[in-house]
């Protein structure tokens, strides 16, 4: 009689994951071919009876994270049948926050060709934000965004402020500020400057107040971003 053998690329082992409160169970094939990670956990020796990760009972936990985050995750690399989409739809995340997630987990887990997608679908989403995109590129490694991104803020009327310390870290805003305070010696008529007012105490950190140079949108700072940060070109 002959043996049946498992098909080499449509034979499935099925892995289960605990996510906060909430199971997922999904093909291990993907996450072996995509991370290296996850490929070196499960050749991890492990004795029959304590294999984590094969039944509802025994999951692989995974601490830390987002249940949401993971589920964005879960959507990239299997996305649904196409019979079971709405036709506007194409089954990717379709917010900024999800992709967010998506980035944050393809990072952690070497995902490398999903954080690649990831940061590709979330340049229109970052267009108009620029503050966004540069916390998210020192949050992330994502250095083809911090030029365009500080140039954007350099070349903004608004002064550098509270949302940019909150979200950028006091030395990034102070830097801005200076970046935005060069300009000044093109434009020999503006008074640019800034300053640290005492702490706000509802907020425990100091606040950036700063000028620049109104009407600057024509400026080009890339260079003098570039020396700031210290980023090669």
């Amino acid at each position: 009689m002959l043996v049946p053998r498992h098909h080499e690329q449509f034979y499935f082992t099925f892995v289960t994951f605990l996510v906060e409160d909430c199971l997922f169970r999904v093909p291990r094939d993907t996450l072996e071919s995509q991370s290296d990670i996850f490929r070196d956990l499960f050749l991890l020796p492990v004795q029959a009876d304590k294999a984590e990760g094969y039944s509802d009972t025994d999951p692989i936990v995974l601490e830390g994270i987002l249940k949401e985050e993971f589920q964005s995750l879960m959507k990239v690399l299997y996305p649904m049948p196409l019979t079971r989409l709405p036709p506007s739809s194409d089954g990717l995340p379709a917010t900024l926050e999800e992709w967010t997630g998506i980035l944050k987990l393809s990072k952690m887990w070497s995902f490398t060709s999903v954080q690649e997608f990831a940061i590709q679908q979330m340049e229109p989403m970052l267009a108009a934000r620029p503050l966004d995109k540069v916390a998210l590129a020192q949050d992330y490694g994502v250095t083809e965004w911090l030029v365009p991104g500080l140039l954007q803020l350099a070349r903004r009327e608004e002064p550098v402020g509270l949302e940019d310390v909150q979200k950028l870290g006091l030395d990034t805003a102070l830097k801005l500020a200076d970046i935005r305070e060069s300009a000044q010696s093109t434009m020999p008529t503006w008074a640019g400057r800034y300053y640290m007012s005492p702490i706000d105490r509802s907020v425990d950190m100091p606040i950036i107040t700063a000028t620049g140079p109104r009407g600057s949108t024509l400026c080009d700072f890339t260079n003098r971003i570039r020396q700031v940060f210290n980023l090669q070109e």
